[in-house]
């Protein structure tokens, strides 16, 4: 680790998953502020045999998980949760970047970090088992995220509104809800949580964080479409709902899903306020129609 007495030496961290979009967002949000070294090795290292090794040999005061957001249904997924295994264990923490997806939904209320996760979705059960992981080194963090959304690649937003400019009529499932949370917030709260830890704070386990107002699929999809119809005409449509909260399928009733977290726990700790998600969206999607 580097040398705790120089209180003005940036903070070195090692940064898994630079080129995804969580990975993305810290390095911009960071460059302002310049008291940040961050150490970015290539996704095909991580992804090698070796690579703990060589990960063991670099010097840092906190590693970031950015990569098992995206790369946790991929088919060598196994190969890089053996790399986080090994820096999960290292003397520096680690901060791995979760999401409210490990809950199955089927809870009225807002998930708290201890509820157990359940959901038995691929993808779901590949994160539950690198949290697991992680969760073996008392010293590391876990940060649970709701439903992220960037305006770049392949995200919601930006699939929604290739399907308006489209002319393609827009028909969801309205049985999830949810607190969508632009990446660039979540970068925030990660930047916010490695600062902390490094002056001083202790607290470490699990946290979620999400933006502020739950809300449903078709619902975010509605609020998407209220911008766009500022700036295109085909945005004038209505989004179908393909289900109730309570409608029936073959005679059994389909009841809402909640993906919501609870965010008392990171306000407690580390005096993380949740910010609305709304104004965010609708910069982001008159910025893609400027663009």
């Amino acid at each position: 680790m580097t040398n705790k007495q120089d209180i003005n030496a940036p903070i070195r961290v090692l940064l898994l998953g630079a080129e995804s979009e969580v990975g993305a967002a810290l390095l911009e949000l960071s460059k302002a502020q310049g008291d940040i070294d961050w150490v970015c090795p290539q996704e095909s290292l991580l992804l090698e045999h070796g690579a703990a090794q060589e990960l063991a040999a670099i010097d840092y005061d906190v590693a970031i998980d950015a990569l098992s957001l995206r790369y946790a249904l991929q088919s060598d997924y196994g190969k890089f949760q053996a790399t986080l295994t090994a820096v999960s264990e290292a003397s520096a923490p680690l901060i791995m970047i979760s999401s409210a997806r490990v809950f199955s939904g089927d809870n009225n209320v807002p998930y708290l970090e201890t509820d157990t996760p359940d959901s038995a979705e691929p993808y779901a059960q590949a994160l539950i088992q690198s949290e697991q992981l992680v969760a073996k080194n008392e010293a590391n963090i876990i940060l649970r995220t709701g439903w992220l959304f960037s305006g770049k690649g392949d995200d919601f937003v930006c699939r929604t509104l290739g399907l308006i400019q489209d002319g393609v009529n827009l028909a969801y499932k309205d049985n999830l809800l949810g607190s969508p949370t632009p990446v660039s917030d979540l970068a925030r709260v990660v930047l916010s949580l490695i600062k902390q830890r490094h002056y001083g704070a202790s607290n470490t386990g699990v946290y979620h964080y999400c933006c502020a107002e739950e809300i449903s699929w078709v619902g975010l999809v509605e609020a998407i479409l209220v911008t766009s119809s500022q700036f295109d005409p085909k945005a004038q449509m209505e989004v179908e709902s393909l289900e109730g909260a309570f409608s029936e399928e073959d005679g059994v009733v389909v009841q809402v899903k909640r993906q919501s977290l609870s965010c008392r726990k990171i306000f407690n700790h580390y005096g993380v306020k949740q910010r609305p998600w709304r104004s965010v969206l609708r910069n982001l999607v008159r910025e893609l129609y400027k663009s």
